[in-house]
């Protein structure tokens, strides 16, 4: 079994986890931390260079009683077993308790340290600096890893799941990515290239596939595609410096090493979305993965009817432009778009896509009820998403159709 950290999106994390896996995979338990789940034939290091949700992936090693001692001991047995060095340097971090609980679990630490010196150890233990939990980036800059192991403790009632960290978030290369590429539109706001990969994995294509981003603005749902192995990548944008932009950081990234210097170069033209038609076959594309224009900068003050007003003209554009890539679609191909989501004081004005049946798609669910009751969400009545924080006006709403 693997423990799967999730994001600070969970459901999300979640439903990309399980697209990607598929039928690979099937859960045991779940939480707003992290997902339990039996999975066949899987290599964590590259699931984790596939997904941009996950934070940590972990391997079950055992599970013990929700018993103090217990638990010090077999922590203290598995970081002997694992390590080759007399030094050894662990963390402990805890998901699925209590706050008081979880501190009283971290504080197990002590025992842990003192157990290893018994048994002729130099052990270091990396405590958290905040919360019950180590950082992806503690983690790395301690060279936990490396040095020793990092613990996890989920905790289920009266029982713990103890595992192991095989893999942890690249998050310098994310960073590197985001605010390092040349291109970066800020009048507009930008698509986070984590964010971008979680919605090519949603998508489900396969990596011999198309995948068509129809408003690609500086290029992250393509140079995400790109770095995660998908060879036949395409987009528009009807703004030329758009497309000036997405040219420049795929060049950018192949400077740097981070998508193949020698790889396939995707095609990018500049075009509205409602007329892509010219650029692309018919039936060919596996998967449409985009953010569409979310309409201009909102201060937070604006009234309803201003908010309905933008809700109008946004929705003709996303009617037009479904009903252009209707035909581009091979049928059961899928559609992963990102809509704006209005947060406006105390109300919140989304969009309907029950329209766009008409147009031969269906609306489909990231996640099941009962997985997403267990993470403590709810669906949109899109059977969406939505992707935001405290503060920001603008909300994602992501949501799947499917081409009948």
């Amino acid at each position: 079994m693997y423990f799967f950290i999730l994001g600070s999106h969970p459901a999300l994390s979640a439903a990309e986890i399980l697209a990607y896996l598929g039928d690979r995979a099937v859960v045991v338990d779940a939480s707003r931390d992290g997902l339990l789940l039996d999975i066949a034939e899987f290599d964590p290091a590259a699931a984790m260079r596939r997904l941009g949700g996950t934070i940590k992936i972990a391997e079950v090693l055992a599970e013990e009683k929700l018993d103090p001692p217990a638990i010090i001991k077999r922590i203290a047995d598995l970081l002997t077993e694992k390590s080759t060095d007399e030094r050894i340097t662990f963390g402990i971090s805890v998901y699925g308790a209590s706050r008081e609980a979880a501190q009283n679990l971290i504080k197990l630490g002590m025992g842990v340290k003192n157990r290893l010196k018994e048994a002729g150890h130099s052990a270091r233990w990396v405590r958290p600096q905040e919360g019950a939990a180590l950082s992806s980036v503690s983690v790395v800059k301690n060279k936990i890893l490396e040095e020793g192991a990092e613990i996890l403790i989920f905790v289920k009632k009266d029982r713990a799941y103890l595992a192991s960290t095989v893999a942890v978030q690249p998050f310098e290369e994310f960073s590197e990515i985001d605010y390092g590429r040349p291109a970066r539109d800020m009048d507009q706001g930008m698509l986070p290239p984590k964010l971008a990969r979680l919605m090519v994995n949603l998508g489900s294509a396969p990596l011999d596939g198309q995948i068509f981003d129809p408003f690609c603005g500086s290029g992250t749902v393509l140079t995400e595609a790109l770095r995660m192995g998908y060879a036949k990548v395409a987009g528009g944008d009807k703004n030329p410096v758009a497309i000036t932009g997405t040219e420049r950081n795929i060049a950018w990234l192949r400077e740097k090493g981070l998508i193949p210097k020698d790889g396939h170069a995707p095609t990018v033209f500049v075009a509205d979305a409602r007329k892509v038609g010219q650029f692309i076959t018919d039936a060919s594309l596996d998967a449409i993965v985009t953010e569409p224009f979310l309409g201009p900068t909102l201060k937070g003050r604006e009234t309803r009817g201003v908010i309905q007003k933008l809700i109008h003209e946004l929705s003709t554009l996303y009617y037009e432009s479904m009903s252009a890539w209707q035909r581009l679609l091979k049928p059961g191909a899928t559609i992963i778009v990102a809509l704006p989501h209005y947060v406006m004081k105390e109300e919140r004005h989304g969009f309907s896509i029950k329209e766009f049946a008409k147009l031969g798609y269906e609306s489909m669910p990231l996640l099941s009820p009962s997985l997403l009751a267990k993470l403590g969400e709810n669906a949109t009545k899109n059977q969406g998403l939505l992707y935001g924080r405290t503060g920001q006006h603008v909300w994602r709403e992501i949501v799947k159709l499917r081409r009948k």
